[in-house]
């Protein structure tokens, strides 16, 4: 079996694709910023590597020798300065892979991600996509996320104390949208395969689009308010909703850029819908996690 290390273990892809390849037999390398949180994988037969994803050095180590790599910059939504700690984790993170001779790795990006400006925090995946571009020794796969379903989860406080479902995106506008666990399957399928050569981009649709006058109904259902209504708020108000809620400023800023970019058109699958980049799971197997969570606001 293969020796694979993978960034983010504890983070919603990272810990799905962790446990996934230790099911299939290979070697895992968890990687993250607390050993303590990791503890679960080492107990299942992960080797930890805790560290600090900035430091180079730290993720030439964790890469050395290893077969594969999954590829993510983690952040922290409630520190300022995003797109400096994305850029200076996004150097360490190509310089580590070059340097280690990684054969295949599989980075997370996002839909977007081709457009240089304007974008909101979807430029930092097109200036990691473009670091990823120069690695001379290493096939890349860059997969191309829908949003989250997961994201839901912080828009809840508002429906709690709010009344509706409150975001800046246009309320009949359909978005594909896709459960973080499907990514963790591509990205296990392709790390376990590596039936890919040089560089190339996947799209991951999740299984169909949705608006946010449909996700409010969807909601409403789950947490018993089939009245349940979107509400658009302006890009200002959102960005300041964020932050009152203790996203930093200036992500907070960068999401509503985001939604801006999806109301417009400017973000958009490349591929188009097809079988190959829609996946299978629902909006509606969340429902439980959804409506324990709304359950458990104070």
């Amino acid at each position: 079996m293969s020796e694979i290390a993978v960034m983010g273990a504890t983070g919603h892809t990272g810990s799905v694709i962790a446990r996934n390849l230790l099911a299939l037999g290979h070697r895992v390398r968890a990687m993250g910023r607390s050993a303590e949180r990791l503890e679960s994988l080492r107990q299942q037969g992960a080797q930890l590597h805790v560290g600090n994803c900035a430091d180079a050095a730290y993720l030439e180590r964790a890469f050395g020798g290893a077969d594969a790599v999954y590829a993510m910059m983690p952040f922290d939504p409630t520190a300022p300065g995003f797109m400096a700690l994305q850029r200076t984790q996004g150097q360490a993170i190509v310089s580590a892979l070059q340097a280690a001779r990684v054969p295949h790795v599989v980075a997370l990006s996002s839909l977007g991600a081709e457009q240089p400006t304007g974008t909101g925090v979807l430029v930092s995946l097109h200036e990691q996509e473009q670091r990823l571009a120069a690695l001379q020794h290493s096939h890349v796969l860059k997969l191309r996320p829908a949003m989250f379903f997961e994201g839901l989860f912080n828009l809840l406080p508002g429906v709690k104390y709010g009344g509706s479902l409150a975001d800046a995106f246009a309320p009949d506008l359909p978005i594909p949208m896709i459960a973080t666990r499907d990514i963790a399957d591509a990205a296990t399928a392709a790390l376990d395969q590596r039936g890919w050569t040089g560089h190339r981009v996947r799209e991951l649709l999740g299984p169909g689009d949705l608006s946010h006058n449909q996700l409010a109904t969807l909601v409403g259902g789950v947490i018993g308010q089939p009245a349940l209504a979107y509400q658009q708020l302006p890009y200002e108000s959102a960005a300041q909703g964020m932050a009152q809620a203790g996203i930093a400023p200036d992500l907070a800023d960068l999401l509503a850029e985001m939604a801006r970019a999806l109301n417009e058109g400017r973000v958009r699958t490349v591929e188009g819908r097809n079988a190959g980049n829609t996946t299978p799971t629902p909006l509606q197997a969340l429902g439980p996690a959804l409506k324990a969570a709304y359950e458990a606001l104070p």
